[in-house]
């Protein structure tokens, strides 16, 4: 739902502006990326707004873009080290409002789950943001309560297999680490992979563990467990990329870096320490 809400603004933002978007799909792979990014400048288009594949190797037809100066937008993440145009959530900061609300919930021990942090800048900004959180609250980060080795919610690596094979891990790591009482999980779908190992070992969310991630479903029933979580602003994300292509395309100045604030959603996945 994070990508479709993010693709809803782009097309209200075109629309508006009396332009129109022309989309590619490139699955997360760095290759279908380098060539929908060569189709779509040899058809003609005015800029591009690109929410770059993860990984650690720069794309090179990005790099080229920048060189020559051709409108290009970033969504969600930034590029280290290239002058590029980019909007995104502050995740540093929304990192840090999830975190303190555990702290006060009277959470001390608070597990960390996510993809190797190498693979995208969103990913490091949301750890700073919890190691941020710690060092306000005054409180020494334990990063022997961190798994960073969870991969079966990255583009390409859902399947069954692997994803029994991090409910798993994330079981063995509960085992290890019984002082913990929350969880914060990089990402939705890693909350989901993480209650699922929690229920399979007899733990109850959220009055023996508790859980908290970014993102959720647009569409929350009532009556339907929902995890407490940080709301990106996606719609807005889109509309604005749009409207900075736009600027760039007329030879405006835009900020290179746009950060967008996230706000909690208490579900019933948070409850004080018992």
């Amino acid at each position: 739902t994070y990508e479709t809400e993010i693709l809803c603004g782009l097309d209200e933002a075109a629309r508006e502006l009396g332009s129109f978007i022309v989309p590619r799909r490139t699955l997360g792979q760095i290759e279908n990326e380098k060539q929908a990014i060569m189709d779509l400048v040899e058809l003609g288009v005015e800029g591009l707004i690109i929410f770059p594949a993860q990984g650690e190797n720069l794309n090179e037809e990005i790099l080229k873009l920048v060189i020559e100066k051709f409108p290009i937008v970033l969504i969600d993440r930034h590029i280290k080290g290239l002058s590029t145009t980019s909007i995104s959530t502050d995740n540093s900061r929304a990192t840090t409002l999830g975190v303190k609300y555990l702290f006060e919930l009277g959470h001390r021990n608070i597990g960390l789950l996510t993809p190797p942090p190498e693979l995208t800048t969103a990913i490091e900004e949301r750890i700073d943001g919890f190691i941020s959180a710690h060092a306000e609250e005054g409180i020494v980060v334990d990063k022997n309560l961190w798994l960073t080795s969870i991969t079966s919610t990255l583009p390409n690596q859902l399947n069954e297999e692997n994803i029994r094979r991090d409910i798993n891990m994330i079981k063995a790591f509960l085992q290890e680490n019984t002082s913990i009482t929350a969880l914060f999980a990089i990402e939705y779908h890693i909350a989901v992979l993480a209650k699922k190992a929690a229920e399979e070992l007899g733990y109850k969310i959220p009055s023996d563990l508790s859980i908290i991630c970014f993102d959720g479903p647009t569409l929350q029933l009532a009556e339907s467990f929902s995890f407490t979580h940080l709301k990106q602003n996606e719609k807005q994300m889109g509309k604005r990329a749009v409207e900075m292509v736009m600027e760039l395309s007329q030879g405006k100045k835009v900020n290179s870096i746009t950060l967008l604030e996230a706000n909690m959603k208490i579900g019933n996945s948070t409850s004080k320490v018992q």
